[in-house]
């Protein structure tokens, strides 16, 4: 076996696999850009959960329904509601989980969705529901990101996304 041939041989097998998605659904190139993104985005989860779950309900609100929040909270400021505080915190607790290891580990990946795809099937949610608040997610993730906004950071929060709904099916 010649030295120079298989570094060759391995650098040219890197190069194709960074742009080719593995069992996670996203490309090397993809889990960098998210992994770095999502460095910024959890220095303050609180602010981000909370300013995310807010959208959703404006844009989504049949969606109040599936939560515990009571009347008078769903009728005053979300934005004080503690209860969407701490579900939004667990939420994007558990998406940082999901990309700080779970791309880099893609049974831990496998083994979370289930987990999370039993959690929520007792309330019957959906894949069109998780994908509700997915795309909430990334338009609010990428606008946050506005200077860090990439080709490459679109396509991974997409990617992503489309791999945690795609586990509800």
């Amino acid at each position: 076996m010649s030295g120079p041939t298989s570094l060759v041989g391995a650098e040219e097998e890197e190069q194709t696999n960074y742009h080719t998605p593995d069992e996670t659904g996203l490309t090397k190139s993809q889990k960098v850009a998210l992994i770095a993104a999502w460095s910024i985005v959890k220095k303050d989860l609180v602010t981000h959960g909370r300013n995310i779950f807010v959208i959703f309900f404006e844009e989504y609100p049949q969606y109040l329904d599936y939560f515990d929040f009571s009347a008078s909270d769903a009728a005053g400021d979300l934005g004080e509601n503690r209860s969407l505080h701490a579900h939004a915190l667990n939420v994007m607790n558990f998406i940082g989980t999901l990309i700080d290891y779970g791309l880099n580990d893609p049974d831990l990946l496998k083994c979370s969705l289930a987990r999370l795809v039993r959690n929520h099937r007792r309330r019957n949610v959906t894949k069109e529901d998780v994908g509700a608040v997915g795309g909430v997610i990334m338009r609010y993730c990428l606008k946050a990101l506005e200077q860090h906004r990439s080709k490459t950071l679109e396509d991974a929060f997409g990617a992503f996304l489309g791999t945690v709904a795609a586990a509800f099916e």
